[in-house]
């Protein structure tokens, strides 16, 4: 934080939002986040509404440390419950319970925080429907803020991934299966008060807890090993390795694994494209992005064949005030979202973790 702070600290930048993700920042003493909001204040300038979000784990999320977090300025918190089905959390690896998992959810309702998402996942070696509805039923008796959507990820550098392939655990469900498990959740959910506000994530309000948006298009300056940032027009990878990185930050470098150049054009398909995950792009929005109306630009990019399919398709429907993701639409995309992190985000790590790291942050020192 303070190689960036000193590098920075001229641009005038002012901070929206802190998130702490990667499934254990629930494991930090409260005190931490405090001094982590002191060292970039010292640096940056703090927007009054800005946002302060963790991860966390449900067994660590007892009252104490929860009042203890918002004291410390916390506001947001994302509970990794991923299931109410303890043998789909034994499948998962996960050491929490689902009576962890309920005591989490209504410690963390006695506290004033703004907002409080809960992680299911789906999709997973074996499942079927009625555990899927279970689980979502389950998730909307108690009063959260917002549920999110993930379908499990098996990536080739898992050891779940080596077990399916040894016999020892089954593999997962078909497309079919897939869809129908996404349409049930919405069903229920749409249902029980919660409205969408990403095809993967819904909510009782129109807040949200995600980074989405900041990983597609920036700004967004990552710290910790494997984080991903995106500023000034470039993207990067912090290298995976946790004792690579400390040493890196030791020796006053930056602990940067790979860096390239986003051009223009592919800003502009990852804006329409995270746009459209939160269900509307609006056309004057995307004039102040890019100085330049949305046809004039979108025609000039490869993306404008996809665009067009789509739209053939009924995937989206175009309103004078611009673009809306169809239910339609929502379905394809949660299938291709998936496939997308597995081939590009989940391809990245596994790039960076079978090749040595580049002495990049040499060069940027």
């Amino acid at each position: 934080m303070i190689l960036y702070g000193k590098l920075l600290k001229d641009k005038n930048l002012k901070i929206s939002d802190i998130h702490v993700g990667g499934g254990t920042p629930s494991l930090l003493n409260p005190l931490h986040y405090k001094e982590l909001l002191e060292v970039l204040s010292s640096f940056f300038n703090i927007k009054n509404d800005f946002e302060y979000g963790i991860e966390a784990n449900p067994n660590d999320l007892n009252e104490d440390y929860l009042f203890k977090l918002h004291d410390a300025g916390i506001n947001k918190l994302s509970i990794g419950i991923q299931s109410f089905n303890d043998l789909n959390l034994k499948i998962l690896g996960r050491i929490h319970n689902s009576k962890d998992n309920i005591m989490a959810i209504e410690n963390a309702l006695k506290v004033d925080f703004k907002l409080i998402n809960i992680d299911l996942m789906y999709f997973l070696p074996a499942q079927e429907i009625n555990n899927w509805i279970n689980d979502i039923e389950k998730a909307t008796e108690f009063n959260v803020t917002q549920i999110t959507l993930y379908p499990l990820l098996i990536v080739h550098y898992r050891p779940m991934y080596k077990l399916i392939k040894e016999g020892k655990i089954p593999e997962q469900p078909n497309k079919k299966i897939f869809n129908l498990m996404y349409i049930k959740a919405i069903e229920i959910l749409k249902n029980r008060g919660f409205k969408p506000i990403r095809y993967y994530s819904f909510s009782k309000t129109n807040k949200e807890y995600s980074t989405v948006e900041k990983e597609m298009i920036g700004p967004l300056i990552a710290f910790g090993s494997g984080a991903m940032g995106f500023i000034g027009g470039c993207e990067y990878i912090n290298t995976c390795f946790p004792n690579e990185y400390i040493k890196a930050i030791i020796d006053g470098k930056f602990p940067i694994a790979g860096i390239r150049l986003v051009s223009i054009e592919e800003r502009i398909i990852r804006y329409v494209q995270e746009r459209l995950g939160t269900l509307k792009l609006y056309f004057e929005d995307f004039k102040k992005k890019f100085n330049e109306d949305f046809y004039s630009s979108i025609n000039k990019t490869s993306f404008k064949y996809a665009f067009y399919i789509d739209k053939l398709l009924g995937n989206i429907k175009i309103t004078n005030s611009g673009i809306e993701l169809t239910e339609k639409g929502m379905l394809n995309r949660n299938w291709s979202g998936w496939a997308f992190v597995l081939l590009i985000p989940c391809g990245i790590v596994k790039k960076y973790l079978n090749e040595p790291w580049p002495k990049i942050a040499s060069i940027l020192s």
